[in-house]
């Protein structure tokens, strides 16, 4: 560190204002603050002790099943603003001309570019639009994440500040900068890593599951029981079709069916619980709830399972794809909510007697000649529904000793 210029620079900014700052970014971290925060009140924070702060960025990898990257770009009138970088098939124009992809190719973990004056090199074109803006110094860091070497992967924090200040930052505020950036980079590394335990849990076991389990229900046997409305939903001929598609195409079909039952349950607030490899099952917990909304929500909800997959079956036939039908099941009923499994490998999940009920409804679809079928105990709960709902009579679920009246869909062209 040059200490001669943080020496030089304390005749104007107190030390222990310095020591405050980075105090404050520890406590950031200890406390779970978001990066939003994290940035704007750093870059106040340099602002306070006298640092011509005009924009500050952060960009860091992190995992999430829709975006690579994460960048939160801080301006001095505008405040903080986040950007997610979505996956790309390899770097971008914009990227590779940007100075940190430069850093990255040429493995510099510092870069500074005067913008005005005779010592100016504007050789970015995202510099030449800053100085436009009125810049006039800019200084880029990288900050690695432990074993950095990862040629696919870098992991760490990329950095840029920049100043419209006539003469640019002075040696000492760019020592100061370097000072505090490892307290900063450690903040952010501890507050994504939280992130990315949420985005993980989130995207394999669901937002309630993964909140529950995050919150110390991990403990094998640990199982509530919930009244909730049960929803199974299964593609007709999948297995047939694995013999006929080639298998480069046939995640990808999958992908798109299972994205056809999956967005509308989440959209009208129910859970998937597990994807059931041409399937799924998810709840509507009706817990401190009032039944016969959540009942109507979960009867929308499969009719529009059923809407969007004639659309992406007619879009396929439109592009001389292969189609498949699906078969949704609605019942109602006490779950075990939690934990199942063995000693160091579990799953959180549902079970219980309505579940196999609820998959014996569902595999009755075909013999009846119906994509929708709900049970007896739905139809009762269901009190927004009726006029909705048509009997069908009195079918023997396998398994089961006696009968049960089954329903479906009187007008199922719309949802109201």
């Amino acid at each position: 560190m040059p200490t001669d210029a943080v020496a030089q620079t304390e005749n104007q900014i107190d030390s222990a204002r310095v020591q405050a700052l980075s105090d404050w970014l520890v406590e950031q971290g200890l406390r779970g603050a978001t990066l939003d925060d994290v940035l704007a009140g750093f870059c106040e924070g340099l602002l306070d002790l006298g640092i011509p702060l005009w924009r500050g960025q952060i960009a860091m990898r992190t995992l999430h099943p829709s975006f690579e990257a994460l960048t939160y770009r801080w301006l001095r009138e505008e405040g903080v603003v986040r950007e997610e970088i979505e996956r790309s098939d390899g770097p971008t124009e914009e990227w590779q001309a940007s100075p940190f992809s430069h850093m990255l190719d040429n493995d510099l973990f510092e870069l500074r570019r005067r913008l005005t004056g005779p010592e100016a090199q504007v050789d970015f074109g995202l510099l030449e639009l800053f100085r436009s803006q009125g810049a006039t110094d800019y200084v880029a860091r990288i900050m690695p994440f432990g074993d950095s070497t990862q040629a696919d992967r870098p992991a760490g924090v990329l950095t840029s500040w920049t100043t419209d200040r006539s003469d640019g930052f002075g040696d000492g505020e760019i020592a100061i900068l370097d000072r505090l950036q490892p307290r900063l980079a450690l903040t952010i590394k501890t507050i994504l890593g939280e992130e990315i335990t949420r985005n993980i849990a989130d995207t394999y076991i669901g937002p309630e599951a993964g909140d529950r389990i995050l919150n110390g229900e991990i403990k094998r046997g640990s199982v509530h029981v919930i009244h909730a409305v049960i929803l199974f939903a299964d593609l007709r001929g999948f297995t047939n079709l694995t013999e006929s598609v080639p298998r480069d195409t046939l995640v990808p079909l999958l992908d798109n069916y299972l994205e056809c039952m999956a967005r509308p349950i989440v959209e009208h607030g129910g859970q998937v619980s597990k994807f059931l490899g041409d399937g799924l099952l998810a709840t509507f917990d009706l817990s401190d709830k009032q039944g016969d909304a959540i009942c109507r929500s979960s009867l929308d909800a499969a009719l529009e399972v059923l809407i969007r997959t004639d659309e992406l079956n007619r879009e396929r036939v439109a592009a001389s794809k292969p189609t498949m039908e699906i078969d949704v099941a609605l019942h109602l009923g006490d779950v075990l909510y939690g934990n199942v499994g063995a000693y160091d490998r579990l799953d959180f999940t549902v079970i219980g007697p309505a579940v196999n009920e609820a998959s014996r409804i569902e595999s009755l679809c075909d013999s009846v000649g119906r994509r929708l079928l709900v049970s007896n105990t739905f139809a009762e709960a269901a009190t927004q529904c009726t006029g909705r709902l048509m009997s069908l009579g009195q079918h023997q679920l396998r398994g089961l000793h006696r009968t049960q009246e089954l329903f479906t869909l009187d007008t199922p062209a719309t949802l109201s």
